[in-house]
């Protein structure tokens, strides 16, 4: 049977972060209970005998400003209505500013056995930047009672390129969160999403980004120093210790079948993907009434499908396995041998991978090598 994964979104927040675009509320503790609730209730109707569950994993938003008892409740859900396996990944993500020993204690307790902390930065002045409420000192206590509390599965979200700042709190960041050795980090390079207050920022001119020289400088040196402290590149933005690959979102990136439920959460399952509404309120009162909150679904094509699996598989160090046909009709392009030539991509045997150098630009290699294949209307899937 081929793996599954949940994902749970809360999305409950102390504080909007000004470059967030997630679904989100802040405050609206008088909803968590019924929030819970609701989550419950859909996975009771609408995912009930789905797959058993190789991965669960409660983003936001800010799970952990829950209630653990919500949380438990949802995860009960969960094992009723799905059934988890014994060995999957149950992973939440940690506001390190609203999180302490007792939470994290009953996170293990009630199943949860990897834990993400949104570090963002280890430098006060960047977290300040990029409207944070914690501090980094609250970072490295909170790392330090997860892992009392048992958790040895942790892994750091780091934001790099952020305006204004200079080259070395970036370096700073990275070597503060080698030193505390978590199990895998990600570092995503801030992106000014729309809807935004830093789109709103740059668009009156308050806010410069990062040039994409600097940006590529840093992203060169992550790079170099994650792998020469052991840690494996194994997708654009994440980086792990051997075996510690992020398994719910590996899922994503190698088209496994996925559930979601909650505001704004999408579900990808026997060739459909759909989604839920991103308004809390007509989320609650649909699940409430026993009417699906979904807003929108559609059915993924085989050539859509061919797509997608080629633009996310090549953002992984495994990449993608290529038909007889597919080869063929790469190897016909000079484009194509430019780019093997260039260092970007390598091809062995059926499966293209990307170089050291390609994953800077593995967003645009995808596209370009999704229209070399389709300038020749190549039929077929993608290689297994």
């Amino acid at each position: 049977m081929s793996a599954c994964g949940l994902y749970i979104h809360i999305p409950f927040c102390p504080q909007v972060c000004p470059y967030c675009a997630f679904a989100k509320l802040q405050g609206g503790e008088e909803f968590h209970a019924r929030y819970a609730a609701a989550v419950c209730k859909e996975i009771e109707k609408w995912h009930q005998g789905a797959p058993p569950l190789d991965t669960v994993f409660f983003g936001g938003g800010t799970p952990s400003q829950l209630d653990p008892r919500h949380l438990q409740a949802i995860l009960e859900s969960a094992q009723r209505w799905c059934g988890i396996k014994p060995n999957a990944e149950i992973t939440i993500e940690v506001n390190p500013g609203v999180a302490d020993f007792d939470k994290f204690f009953y996170f293990k307790q009630i199943g949860f056995n990897r834990l993400s902390l949104g570090a963002q930065s280890f430098v006060d002045e960047d977290l300040k930047a990029l409207g944070r409420i914690h501090r980094a000192v609250e970072v490295e206590k909170a790392f330090e009672k997860a892992r009392e509390a048992g958790f040895d599965n942790l892994s750091l979200d780091l934001i790099s390129s952020i305006p204004n700042t200079p080259p070395a709190h970036w370096r700073r960041s990275l070597n503060r969160a080698l030193e505390l050795a978590p199990e895998h980090i990600s570092c995503y390079a801030l992106t000014i999403e729309e809807g935004t207050v830093f789109a709103a920022r740059q668009r009156q001119g308050r806010l410069q980004p990062v040039s994409e020289e600097e940006d590529a400088s840093a992203y060169e040196w992550t790079a170099e120093r994650l792998e020469s402290a052991g840690y494996e590149h194994y997708e654009v933005s994440n980086f792990a210790r051997p075996g510690r690959r992020s398994q719910h979102n590996w899922g994503y990136w190698s088209g496994a079948e996925y559930l979601g439920a909650g505001l704004s959460a999408h579900s990808f399952r026997a060739g459909y993907r759909s989604w839920n509404t991103p308004d809390l309120g007509k989320y609650l009162e649909a699940v409430e009434a026993a009417s699906s909150p979904c807003s929108g679904a559609e059915f993924i094509d085989p050539l859509t499908a061919r797509r997608e699996r080629l633009w996310m598989g090549l953002r992984t160090c495994e990449g993608v396995g290529l038909s007889a046909e597919e080869q063929r009709v790469l190897r016909r392009h000079e484009r194509f041998a430019a780019l093997l030539e260039a260092g970007f991509i390598r091809l062995e045997g059926s499966r293209l991978r990307l170089q050291k150098a390609g994953f800077l630009l593995a967003d645009a290699l995808g596209v370009e090598v999704v229209d070399l294949l389709e300038g020749e209307s190549v039929s077929g899937g993608l290689a297994s």
